[in-house]
C-alpha cells in the first residue's frame, strides 16, 4: 500500500509555521483567569482552525469513543425537545475546544449563529448536555455581572478527552509510570 502525500507550497509551511509561533505565543497567557483566558482561547481555536498540520505534530486532538458519541447522540435524539439542532450543537462543539482544558470556546450566540436557533435554544442544548454528563459547567463571577456570574461550559472528560499528538522523541521524555524520578537540586543533576 503506497502513502499518500499531500504536497505543500512553501506559503502553506510558513503559514503553519506562524500559527505553531501564535499557537506556542498564547499559552502562558491561557494560565490567567478572567476575561483574558477566554480571549486567549478563542484566538488558539481560530488560529488551530485555520491551519491544518502534518500527523506527528505536538497539534492538540480530540478523542472520543465511538459509543460514548453515539450514546450522547441517541440521548438528544430521544429526549431533546429540538433533537436535530440539539446534535448539531453537539457536533459544533468539538471543532471549538480549548486544548488541555476542554474549555467549549463559544458563546452561546456564536453556537446559535453556526446552528441557525435562537439564543435561549443553545442554552437549553446546553443544559440538556449538561444533565446527561457529556460537558459540565462553572460559574465565574464577573465584577459588575449580576446574577450567578458567566458560564464556562467544558467537555466531560469520560466522554472525549483533549490532549496532543507527541513525536516519538517527546514521548521518549515523559517518564513511564513507576520510574523512579531523579531530584535536582538548584538546577544540577
Amino acid at each position: 500500500m503506497r502513502n499518500v502525500t499531500r504536497l505543500k507550497t512553501r506559503k502553506d509551511r510558513l503559514r503553519e509555521d506562524q500559527a505553531d509561533l501564535l499557537k506556542q505565543a498564547l499559552l502562558p497567557f491561557a494560565e490567567d483567569d478572567g476575561p483574558m483566558r477566554d480571549a486567549v482561547g478563542r484566538l488558539y481555536v481560530q488560529i488551530k482552525n485555520l491551519t491544518t498540520p502534518d500527523p506527528g505534530t505536538t497539534e492538540p486532538f480530540v478523542m472520543i469513543r465511538p459509543a460514548q458519541n453515539r450514546a450522547v447522540t441517541l440521548w438528544l435524539l430521544k429526549n431533546s425537545k429540538r433533537p436535530m439542532k440539539a446534535v448539531d450543537v453537539w457536533t459544533l462543539l468539538f471543532d471549538h475546544l480549548f486544548p488541555h482544558t476542554g474549555q467549549i470556546m463559544l458563546t452561546r450566540e456564536e453556537i446559535a449563529e453556526k446552528v441557525g436557533i435562537r439564543v435561549n435554544e443553545v442554552t437549553a442544548v446546553m443544559n440538556e448536555l449538561v444533565s446527561f454528563g457529556a460537558i459540565f459547567s462553572e460559574r465565574e463571577k464577573v465584577a459588575g455581572m449580576r446574577g450567578p456570574g458567566l458560564a464556562r461550559y467544558y467537555m466531560n472528560r469520560h466522554v472525549a478527552e483533549v490532549g496532543s499528538r507527541a513525536t516519538q522523541e517527546e514521548l521518549a521524555l515523559i517518564p513511564r509510570p513507576g520510574a523512579k524520578l531523579a531530584v535536582v537540586q538548584g538546577g544540577k543533576a
